[in-house]
């Protein structure tokens, strides 16, 4: 057979002719669409870091025509460091004002649109030299109520680079404060050791009250001491947000602690050892019992009763309550075990303290101890004051009305003979990151807990890092996305 035909090879040469008039398009047409894919691609991710920055500084500013400008302003230069000029040849590059729209009740938005000339490489040949590339994009600031819960137990006064972690919270609380917008948002302040401090929200939150006090002035005289109470503060915080009853903002908790809860508030009224010594009058002895013997262990101090409200921020916090007044301890408290029986099997708000998150001490640093609610035993405490927490924190997340959020953040590297149980920490957020977890017990916590609210937790390996975790915590609560 003869291959050199020459009408083969004529014909070759007109079949590749033919096919060069349409595979250059298409291959010219394929890059300048992977182009205008990158250009777009960047305006998009420019945009949408515009309008989340817009919606961020929402929260600056002592009006709403303030507070528009600034994100306005804050939208357009995140644009412009974000889409810088010339990026793949482009021109024109347009970003108008963005547009803040505050007429729905406790929500506002920040919307965007960018635009630019994108030249055509190939595709020329056959039409125009460019084509225009525009992104819109929009993102929402509920406002919000925010209780801000704050640790305030002796282990935050260990040092930490020539300062303390109680100085850095404080530095850090007050910055977090900034992300919230006057007139607009409520926030409150809960500040506990082993009693327990309430600063009511309100709009006004930076405008000095009758006694001249703000919540940031509240935060700047915070005396860390005590022992940790923290369901008494989740619970104050939780009763102010129920005071408020605002289905229409964003009702959030936020939680910092630097270890594990070891002291809640019980009624002992009828749980005394000797009714007829121990105050005679019968009082109503209810107080905090904790664990003073630094860590779950079997064996070490316990005290008590203390009061579970402070009437100041920066008081004592450790004294017996006056309903003592004829026990063993109105003198010294340590010697609480020889007025009580033992710990009630419920705090004075109703949450069981005998389960159920004891039930995974396998888990738990708690030396396996079991549920006997004796008051001898420090681990024991904890155990109860740690299971008080969790159950308050399985009812607010609950309010199916409310809706309430529960943020945490675990100061670790402060306490490092009880730092903080981050699993526990987690499940208070119920944290969507349990959904997926190595751990077969946060993913049980998950399932557990997937009719409720979720919200968000942080960690701060050392003081350093407490800043970027509130940072983290106040995105996370108010600004969506919404493109």
């Amino acid at each position: 057979m003869n291959n050199n035909n020459p009408r083969r090879k004529g014909f070759a040469v007109i079949l590749t002719t033919l096919s060069l008039v349409f595979l250059v398009p298409m291959v010219g047409l394929a890059i300048d669409v992977s182009i205008l894919y990158m250009i777009r691609a960047k305006m998009a991710s420019a945009v949408d870091a515009a309008v989340l920055a817009g919606a961020q500084a929402l929260a600056r500013g002592g009006d709403s025509a303030t507070q528009a400008a600034n994100a306005q302003d804050a939208a357009r230069r995140f644009f412009n460091a974000n889409f810088p000029a010339g990026y793949w040849g482009t021109t024109n590059i347009s970003f108008p004002t963005p547009t803040v729209d505050d007429s729905t009740a406790n929500y506002r938005t920040v919307t965007a649109t960018a635009s630019a000339t994108a030249p055509l490489y190939f595709l020329r040949v056959f039409g125009p030299d460019t084509s225009v590339v525009s992104v819109s994009s929009q993102a929402g600031r509920r406002d919000a109520l925010v209780m801000l819960v704050l640790d305030r137990s002796s282990s935050m006064n260990n040092p930490f680079q020539g300062t303390t972690a109680c100085a850095v919270m404080k530095l850090d609380a007050a910055q977090f404060l900034s992300n919230f917008a006057p007139n607009r948002d409520m926030v409150g302040l809960v500040v506990f050791g082993s009693s327990v401090f309430t600063y009511a929200p309100s709009t006004t939150f930076t405008t000095p009250d009758a006694n001249g006090n703000t919540v940031l002035s509240l935060i700047n005289q915070i005396n860390c001491q005590g022992n940790t109470n923290t369901a008494g503060g989740m619970q104050a915080a939780y009763s102010e947000l129920q005071a408020v009853n605002s289905t229409s903002r964003v009702n959030v908790i936020v939680l910092l602690t630097d270890g594990r809860p070891n002291g809640f508030t019980g009624d002992y009224t009828n749980l005394r050892t000797n009714p007829g010594s121990c105050d005679a009058a019968n009082k109503p002895l209810i107080g905090v019992a904790a664990q003073w013997a630094n860590g779950p262990v079997s064996s070490g101090t316990t005290a008590g009763l203390m009061p579970p409200l402070a009437t100041t921020v920066n008081g004592a916090d450790g004294s017996a309550i006056p309903a003592a007044a004829g026990c063993q301890m109105a003198g010294d408290m340590t010697k609480m075990r020889n007025d009580l029986v033992k710990m009630p099997a419920v705090d004075i708000y109703g949450n069981s303290t005998t389960g159920p998150y004891s039930q995974y001490d396998t888990y738990s640093p708690y030396n396996g101890q079991s549920d006997t609610l004796n008051l001898t035993i420090p681990a024991q405490i904890e155990i109860a004051s740690v299971n008080a927490l969790d159950n308050d924190a399985t009812t607010i997340r609950s309010d199916t009305k409310l809706k309430p959020a529960i943020y945490t953040i675990a100061l670790e590297g402060n306490s490092p003979s009880d730092p903080p149980d981050t699993l526990l920490l987690r499940k208070l957020a119920n944290d969507p990151s349990m959904e997926n977890d190595a751990d077969p017990v946060a993913q049980l916590f998950f399932q557990q807990q997937k009719g409720q609210t979720t919200g968000y937790f942080a960690d701060a390996p050392d003081p350093s890092e407490l800043a970027a975790a509130f940072n983290s915590v106040a995105t996370q609560i108010v600004v969506r996305l919404s493109r």
